[in-house]
């Protein structure tokens, strides 16, 4: 199966073609703006380094947050875009999902997995899985303190795994002395191949897909006055 799959939902413009676990091509740039100015030429560079058109790809995957409200709605909006026009199923994935299926088995023997992501602000995005990757805290935005609580909270006899790209933020404010901390030694940032391996596998269990949904956890810093961005807890 030919997958294209690519993260616009922080601070990188990342983007694969996959197939039956090999990538054929990708491009990663980071970037705190002008997604939408780079993203499409980008994976049409792609899609030429891995010999293929757009006619010959199966399956189109993209991640849905949560991350920058811009970037996350380019993403959408640029996957819609190509699903409608090339007629290819489209599947959304998390971008905690996408980071939790990164750690190696090997760091999640006997911890549980704390994913945080950066919000640009004085909060977190979190999200909990258990050592076989099964959801056991929501996607949510939370302060200091409730991050503090959700770190204990997770922790297995004491141990706890960290990922995603706040660490070192998250490490300031978690005790490490109360805690016994690994911090992944993994990619801070989504790899598409992850992205596009999770939507064909969720591909292949047959299940009609809803057109994906942004996954935002909080109203973004600007917004028309009296509007709010439409919201939607799904699994992670």
């Amino acid at each position: 199966m030919n997958v294209l799959a690519f993260d616009t939902a922080t601070s990188s413009c990342a983007i694969t073609v996959w197939r039956k676990g090999d990538t054929l091509a990708q491009a990663q740039q980071m970037l705190e703006r002008s997604h939408s100015e780079v993203l499409v030429p980008t994976i049409e560079k792609v899609l030429a380094a891995a010999g293929l058109t757009y006619q010959e790809l199966e399956l189109l995957a993209v991640t849905i947050g949560p991350g920058a409200f811009t970037g996350i709605r380019i993403g959408l909006a640029t996957a819609r875009a190509l699903a409608l026009a090339s007629e290819l199923p489209l599947i959304g994935i998390t971008n905690f999902a996408a980071l939790a299926h990164a750690v190696p088995a090997r760091e999640r023997n006997g911890r549980n997995l704390l994913i945080v992501l950066e919000t640009k602000r004085a909060d977190f995005y979190a999200c909990g899985y258990d050592e076989n990757l099964i959801p056991i805290a929501e996607p949510q935005a939370i302060d200091r303190a409730g991050l503090k609580d959700l770190a204990v909270d997770m922790a297995s006899s004491g141990r706890l795994l960290l990922a995603g790209d706040c660490i070192d933020r998250a490490c300031q404010v978690l005790q490490k002395g109360v805690l016994d901390i690994l911090v992944s030694a993994g990619s801070n940032h989504v790899d598409p191949a992850i992205v596009a391996k999770l939507a064909a596998a969720k591909f292949k269990t047959g299940t009609a897909f809803e057109n994906p949904a942004p996954l935002y956890l909080k109203p973004p810093d600007v917004n028309m006055s009296g509007v709010k961005p439409p919201t939607r807890q799904i699994t992670p």
